[in-house]
């Protein structure tokens, strides 16, 4: 069974008075910086660094496994749940890039955008036309935000997660966040634009928000033969 994290050395961490695995998870996170670091001067010995834009982000939110207790560190701050939780805390990361020459240093985006707007972003950026790309996709390409034009909001973000046999699902739509976690269970409402801890649950009160957010799961839901439903609530 996993314990802490696979790192060669605890670095200064060692002579903390903290759980070895909470050592484990700082050492981790200090080298990951460093490592980072370490490719960054490559591609500035290299001369690629004004030609090479760098993104990082985390395709979930706070780790809470091996042993490890995401509240150590207070790793979702204000965010409620961890990874694998269709809570803010599970699914709302930050991310970074770096585009020298194009992108201001310290600049700061509060725009939502996922994982599947890269694609489109990326081809923007290398000059591919949409016309060469799928035209089922759901992304958008955020470079007019990389670039700090305005950009029009999504009309909204969708997930889907399978836990402890229970298929659950969340939107994101303007201020508005559903969570629901089987599908059985009606929606949860929150307003986290004064509630990102989403603690309370107005699906009561703003049936008509409910009812658009179960029409965009019909819409976004799209049935796969490699990860059907099915094995999710059987296996």
């Amino acid at each position: 069974e996993e314990s802490g994290a696979p790192v060669p050395t605890d670095l200064d961490y060692a002579n903390k008075s903290w759980p070895i695995v909470e050592k484990d998870h700082a050492a981790s996170i200090t080298l990951q910086d460093k490592d980072i670091s370490l490719i960054l001067d490559v591609l500035k010995k290299k001369g690629f660094e004004d030609n090479t834009i760098v993104f990082f982000a985390s395709d979930n939110g706070a780790h809470n496994a091996g042993g490890h207790s995401y509240l150590f560190f207070n790793s979702s701050g204000p965010l409620r749940g961890f990874k694998r939780s269709l809570y803010e805390g599970g699914i709302r990361t930050p991310s970074m890039v770096r585009w020298p020459g194009k992108i201001k240093p310290g600049s700061v985006s509060n725009y939502a955008w996922a994982f599947w707007d890269f694609l489109p972003t990326a081809a923007e950026i290398a000059g591919i036309p949409t016309s060469e790309l799928p035209n089922n996709l759901d992304g958008i390409s955020i470079v007019p935000t990389l670039l700090g034009q305005t950009q029009p909001p999504k009309e909204y973000l969708y997930w889907e997660f399978c836990t402890d046999h229970k298929w659950g699902h969340a939107i994101r739509m303007d201020k508005w966040k559903a969570v629901s976690f089987s599908l059985e269970e009606i929606f949860e409402l929150y307003d986290i634009s004064t509630d990102i801890h989403e603690d309370i649950n107005l699906a009561s009160s703003y049936p008509d928000i409910i009812s658009k957010m179960n029409t965009i799961t019909k819409l976004a839901h799209t049935d796969s033969p490699i990860w059907p439903i099915q094995d999710c609530l059987t296996s």
